[in-house]
């Protein structure tokens, strides 16, 4: 009983995880009251659940603001692209569903509209989460994205229908913004990382095919475009 109420037993462990979960949702949610900031706030929040409440490495404000700034100017890039597919989305929604149209039009505009709206849903599923853990270009994150949701498409299913939950329960009952945010994203940690971890994986074995024999865990590789962002001193 004493081990379960000390301060490194279960019980405080989890209160702990919990406080986090609650803070990093917040500030999630003030970051993104801007809009435009939304996306490097996204990245933010990942970053932020994968090394602090995972990896338990460095403290949830800092680590949370020191990912933000890093990821604002290509999070801007992805939320304005992101505010833009969803324009387009509502606008062809609006063309296809209007009386008196085309039937080629109707098909057309529909098409466009699937389309604009698959590469939206992976540019929030994927996006955010790829700009927090690697250096890439804007074009390499899109790409990425893409691939990751294709070739784990079942994964991906289940990620939207987590995404589709919080969003919906949010929307429902504003409040649970301050917890919902960070419940999300240890879902999507643990869904997306295996798939991170093979790409830094293959791509060590590539550059060091020497050493790939010779050691079970591969080091981490350094080449800025694209590989995984270090953690910045004072974490």
């Amino acid at each position: 009983m004493n081990r379960f109420f000390n301060v490194d037993g279960k019980l405080f462990t989890f209160l702990s995880k919990l406080c986090d979960m609650l803070i990093v949702s917040v500030l999630w949610t003030l970051f993104s009251i801007p809009l435009i900031t939304m996306g490097a706030a996204s990245a933010a929040l990942y970053h932020t659940v994968h090394k602090s409440i995972f990896q338990n490495e460095g403290y949830i404000t800092s680590t949370f603001w020191r990912s933000f700034r890093s990821s604002l100017k290509q999070g801007v890039l992805l939320t304005l692209l992101a505010f833009g597919l969803g324009a387009f989305c509502v606008a062809s929604y609006l063309f296809f569903t209007a009386e008196g149209q085309n039937q080629v039009f109707v098909i057309l505009y529909f098409a466009l509209f699937i389309l604009a709206l698959l590469f939206l849903l992976i540019l929030i599923l994927y996006g955010f989460p790829v700009l927090s853990r690697f250096y890439m270009s804007f074009s390499g994150i899109l790409k990425t994205s893409v691939a990751l949701a294709v070739t784990r498409a079942g994964f991906t299913l289940l990620l939207l229908f987590i995404f589709l939950l919080c969003a919906s329960m949010c929307l429902l009952a504003p409040v649970l913004l301050t917890f919902l945010p960070a419940c999300y994203q240890l879902a999507a940690e643990r869904l997306i990382e295996p798939a991170f971890q093979k790409a830094l994986d293959a791509k060590e074995k590539a550059d060091h095919p020497e050493e790939s024999e010779d050691q079970e865990e591969p080091e981490t590789p350094e080449e800025p475009e694209t590989s995984e962002k270090p953690e910045e001193p004072g974490a």
